[in-house]
């Protein structure tokens, strides 16, 4: 059993003396594991940075067996995640979610294309740490956790949307929501209007990130890994706070 893919190394965890597994994010198989022989040789090593893009050659005897990869490089980017702090937190953060929250070798094509292209626009567009918020409704939208922001659930209006419920995930209006003030959550303005992310704070962004937080750390109840998780996100989120402040 073998294929050719790409993917982006979310994770690289030695395994023995001279081999790793590695955890990638890939266009066709989704999330998925794989060990490598020579994984800390000098050539190897520099291959195998987080965040860098791979084609990918994986073998086994049997699909659901653990297989080994064969890997070149595609694509670099430890330079700018080295050199600027919180493109590195978000990377981190991305890494951790995807391992605690996809399902392995489940495809996610268009989540795959939409991780790229975000990753290819840290440092070189403006505004781009916006950016990861829509990164984060990609990926509840991707595990069938989307929010639905655009008209009030009770009443199906799109006017004075002030409130989104924690158990739905859904708008309501002001006027309906009024009288559960205490129960629901806050709608972010930066949530309503994204295209205009030139008119927002950083405080505001953490604000964005607060609502789709509540929702991933609900789907992250039954992780394992849930804490540990949540701990790298919080490192992004005191990073854009401290950023803001400074």
């Amino acid at each position: 059993m073998n294929w050719t893919d790409e993917g982006l190394l979310l994770s690289v965890n030695p395994h023995g003396e001279k081999s790793a597994i590695l955890q990638v994010l890939t266009r066709r198989k989704g999330l998925h594991a794989g060990i490598i022989q020579n994984a800390f040789s000098r050539k190897m090593s520099s291959t195998l940075q987080p965040s860098s893009q791979l084609q990918l050659d994986w073998s086994s005897r049997l699909e659901e067996h653990l297989g080994t990869y064969k890997v070149d490089l595609l694509k670099t980017r430890v330079d700018i995640f080295l050199s600027n702090k919180i493109a590195l937190d978000m990377f981190n953060s991305i890494s951790s979610l995807c391992i605690s929250i996809l399902a392995e070798r489940d495809p996610m094509p268009e989540f795959y294309e939409k991780t790229i292209n975000f990753l290819d626009q840290i440092v070189t567009k403006k505004n781009w740490e916006f950016l990861y918020l829509d990164w984060e409704l990609q990926l509840l939208t991707s595990i069938g956790y989307g929010l639905d922001l655009k008209k009030c659930v009770a009443s199906g209006s799109t006017e004075n949307l002030f409130y989104i419920s924690p158990k739905s995930g859904k708008a309501v209006s002001r006027e309906i929501g009024l009288k559960y003030d205490k129960k629901l959550l806050r709608f972010p303005s930066i949530l309503r209007d994204k295209k205009k992310y030139n008119d927002f704070s950083r405080s505001e962004l953490v604000a964005g990130l607060s609502i789709t937080g509540f929702f991933l750390k609900k789907w992250l109840t039954y992780s394992f890994q849930n804490k540990q998780t949540m701990k790298i996100r919080q490192r992004l989120i005191d990073t854009l706070s401290n950023e803001e402040n400074t």
